[in-house]
C-alpha cells in the first residue's frame, strides 16, 4: 500500500512486495530528475493517479526516494538511473510508469546534448533500455516553469501589487550561473503548458540616460574580452558570471577605484560572484557592478513581460536572485529599468511580479510535470481501450463488452468484477468517466493485449543538435564533487554482492537484527528494517537484501580496526529497545555514516558487541603484526 507501508520522507523503501503492492492499489510509480552540468538528482514518488493536481499546492505523491549522483562518475545517465532503480530506491522491481527528466541542455524531439561530458540522450532509448513506458526530457528552466504552478503565496515575495489573472500566461525568469527563460500558457480547462525559451542568448541591450554612455562601453570592452566581433548576449550580463564581466569592465575603466585586497580575491576566484556581492559597501566598484547589474536584469524582465504579456505572474528565480533578493527589491535600480517601457510602461504594471523564495523549483517541476504526463498517458490508454472495447460504440460499456475483450486473455471470469468495481454509479453500465477513474485497475495484460502503445516518432541526428556549452564547470563546487564521488566509491564498496555459496562466506554464526534506515526515525515502525545478518567465516559482515535479492557485503575485517562499536541508550518512544551501532571506517581511512542496529533481546545485543570486538581486537592485532614485520625505510 503507498499510504502507509511506503513512507514519505525521502527515505528509500525496503519492501519486496513494494512494487507489486503498489500495481495491486492502482498507485503508479513516477521518476523526476533534474539533471544538471555536474550533477544528477533522482526523486521516486508514489502516487495516485485519480489526484488531482491543485493550483498553489506541491503535486500530489508521497516521495519513496532521493538520491544525488556526480555525473563524473558515470558513463550514462541510464547507468545512473539504473543503479537508483536497482539498489538505492529500496523498492523492489520497481518500474515507473514515466519519467521526466529535467536536464541541462536544449531539447529537441525528446532529445539533448548536454552536460560538460557532452552526453547524448534520447528519451525513446532510454524508455527502451530501462524498461520505462514513457521517458519524457524537458529543458531544466521549463521543469523551474512548472514549479511555479506549485507556489504558496506565502513562497514568494511580491514586488508590485498586480493580482494574477486567472488562466492567464505565465512567465518565469532566473539569474544563476547562466540566465533561464520560459512561459506558460493555459488551455480552456485551466491546465498550463510550458515552454521553452532561449531569449537569454538574444543581444545585450545597452541602457542609460541622455549622455550616459556607460553601458555602451561596456558592451564594447566585452565584445573584445567574449566575442572579438559582432554581439554580445544577455545571459553574457545578467548572471552569476555576467556580474564578474561587469565588475571586470568597471576596474578596466577605473583602475584607479579598484580595492587591491578585492580584486586578488576575485583574481583567483573569478566567477564568484559573491566576492563582489560581499564588498559593495558604499561608493565602491562592487556596488556599482551590483547596480549596473540589477538595472539590466529589471531591463531583460520588463522585455520579456511586453513579449509574454505574463497577467498570470512573471517569476523570477535562480541562485543570484535568491541571494540578492533583498537588494533587487530595496536598492531601486532593478524596477526602475522594470518599469521604464515608454508609453507602454503602465502595461507592466498589470504584471504581477514576484521573487521564489525558495531553491526547490526544478525538482518540484519535475514532478509536477510527472504527475501530468502520467494522468495523461492514462487518459490515453483508457479512451483507446475504451473505444476498442465499445464493440455497439454507443458510448458505454457492458457486461457482454467486457466479456468479449477477456476472450483474448483468458481472463473471461473477471468480467463482472470489472464492471461492478468500475460502475460507481450502480447503474448496470460503465461510462468513459467511471472508465478512466478505474482505469489504473484494469489488468496490464488486457490493456496491453488489445490497445498495445507504439512510438512512430524517430530520433533525429546527434550533430543536429545544439551542444552543450563547453568549459563551463564550477571549480568552487570542486570540494563537494570529490565528497560525492567518495561518497558514491564507499556506497559501491560497502554494497558489494558476495557469493553466498563460496566457503569464505559460511556463516560463523547467524541471526535477525532490524537496521535503522538512514536518518530514519527510531519510533517509526517502517524506518527499520528486518535482515538476517552474519558474520562469515574471514570475518566480514554479511546480509541478506530483500530489495535485490542477493547477499551483500556490509563491512570486511579491515573495517572494523577504527570503527567505533558501542550500545546506544534507550530512547523514549523507540521501538526497539536493545540497540548498537557500527561506525566502520571505509576508503582511505575516512569513515561514513554509523548504523544502527536493534535485537529481540539484550542479550542478543550483548552477544553481538561481543563478536564485534572480539573481530576487531583480531584486525587489529593482523595490523599491527604487519606493521612489526614491514622492513624499515
Amino acid at each position: 500500500r503507498c499510504d502507509g507501508a511506503l513512507p514519505s520522507g525521502g527515505r528509500a523503501v525496503d519492501a519486496p512486495e513494494g512494487y507489486n503492492v503498489l500495481a495491486a492499489s492502482g498507485k503508479r510509480l513516477v521518476l523526476s530528475a533534474d539533471c544538471g552540468g555536474t550533477t544528477t538528482r533522482l526523486m521516486l514518488h508514489c502516487v495516485d493517479p485519480n489526484e488531482p493536481a491543485m493550483p498553489k499546492q506541491p503535486a500530489p505523491g508521497k516521495l519513496l526516494a532521493e538520491e544525488k549522483y556526480p555525473n563524473i562518475a558515470f558513463s550514462s545517465l541510464a547507468d545512473i538511473i539504473s543503479l537508483f532503480l536497482a539498489q538505492d530506491c529500496g523498492v523492489k522491481g520497481a518500474k515507473p510508469s514515466v519519467a521526466v527528466l529535467a536536464v541541462a541542455g536544449v531539447v529537441m524531439n525528446n532529445q539533448c546534448r548536454f552536460t560538460n561530458l557532452d552526453w547524448y540522450i534520447s528519451g525513446r532509448s532510454l524508455a527502451k533500455e530501462l524498461g520505462i513506458p514513457r521517458v519524457e526530457l524537458i529543458n531544466d528552466f521549463v521543469a523551474q516553469g512548472y514549479g511555479t504552478l506549485t507556489l504558496g503565496d506565502s513562497e514568494v515575495w511580491r514586488l508590485n501589487d498586480a493580482a494574477p489573472e486567472p488562466g492567464a500566461p505565465i512567465a518565469c525568469i532566473g539569474a544563476g550561473t547562466g540566465l533561464g527563460q520560459c512561459f506558460l500558457v493555459s488551455d480552456s480547462q485551466g491546465n498550463y503548458s510550458c515552454f521553452p525559451s532561449e531569449g537569454a542568448h538574444g543581444e545585450f541591450a545597452p541602457r542609460g540616460a541622455g549622455s550616459d554612455h556607460l553601458q555602451i562601453e561596456m558592451l564594447s570592452y566585452l565584445k573584445v574580452k567574449l566575442n572579438g566581433w559582432s554581439r554580445i548576449a544577455v545571459e553574457n550580463v545578467v548572471s552569476g558570471t555576467g556580474i564578474s564581466h561587469i565588475y571586470e569592465f568597471l576596474a578596466y575603466r577605473s583602475p584607479e577605484r579598484v580595492d587591491p585586497k578585492v580584486h586578488k580575491k576575485h583574481l583567483a576566484n573569478p566567477r564568484d560572484a559573491g566576492i563582489i556581492a560581499t564588498n559593495a559597501w558604499p561608493g565602491s566598484l562592487c556596488e556599482q557592478t551590483l547596480q549596473i547589474f540589477a538595472a539590466c536584469y529589471g531591463a531583460q524582465c520588463g522585455v520579456m513581460s511586453l513579449f509574454v504579456q505574463p497577467f498570470g505572474g512573471l517569476y523570477i528565480t535562480g541562485g543570484v536572485t535568491k541571494k540578492m533578493a533583498e537588494w533587487l527589491m530595496e536598492e531601486g535600480s532593478f524596477m526602475a529599468a522594470y518599469q521604464d517601457k515608454g508609453r507602454v510602461s503602465p502595461l507592466l504594471d498589470r504584471v504581477p511580479l514576484m521573487i521564489v523564495k525558495g531553491d526547490d523549483m526544478g525538482q518540484r517541476g519535475a514532478h509536477l510535470r510527472a504527475v501530468k504526463l502520467l494522468q495523461s498517458e492514462l487518459e490515453g490508454q483508457a479512451r483507446r481501450l475504451f473505444d476498442r472495447m465499445d464493440v455497439h460504440g454507443n458510448g458505454v460499456l457492458e457486461t457482454a463488452d467486457f466479456k468479449k475483450a477477456l476472450e483474448d486473455i483468458g481472463d473471461q471470469e473477471v468480467a463482472d468484477r470489472l464492471l461492478a468495481e468500475l460502475d460507481t454509479d450502480n447503474d448496470g453500465v460503465v461510462d468513459f468517466s467511471e472508465f478512466l477513474k478505474g482505469f489504473s485497475r484494469m489488468p496490464c495484460k488486457l490493456v496491453h493485449t488489445i490497445c498495445p502503445v507504439v512510438d512512430q516518432q524517430a530520433d533525429i541526428s546527434p550533430g543536429d543538435l545544439v551542444a552543450p556549452k563547453s568549459g563551463d564547470v564550477n571549480r568552487q563546487s570542486a570540494a563537494q564533487m570529490n565528497e560525492m564521488l567518495t561518497s558514491v566509491a564507499e556506497k559501491r564498496s560497502r554494497k558489494k554482492s558476495i557469493n553466498p555459496y563460496e566457503e569464505r562466506n559460511a556463516p560463523r554464526f547467524k541471526t535477525v537484527l532490524w537496521k535503522l534506515k538512514h536518518q530514519g526515525d527510531r519510533s517509526k515502525e517502517e524506518d527499520w528494517l528486518r535482515r538476517e545478518y552474519w558474520i562469515n567465516k574471514v570475518g566480514a559482515i554479511c546480509y541478506n537484501s530483500a530489495t535485490q535479492g542477493k547477499v551483500l557485503l556490509y563491512a570486511g575485517k579491515k573495517d572494523l580496526v577504527d570503527a567505533a562499536i558501542e550500545e546506544v541508550p534507550a530512547k523514549e518512544g523507540s521501538l526497539r529497545q536493545w540497540v548498537f551501532r557500527i561506525h566502520p571506517r571505509t576508503l582511505k581511512g575516512k569513515s561514513v555514516d554509523p548504523t544502527e542496529f536493534a535485537t529481540d533481546s539484550f542479550e542478543g545485543m550483548q552477544f553481538w558487541l561481543s563478536e564485534l570486538r572480539a573481530l576487531q581486537e583480531d584486525a587489529q592485532q593482523q595490523v599491527r603484526s604487519a606493521s612489526e614485520q614491514a622492513p624499515p625505510n
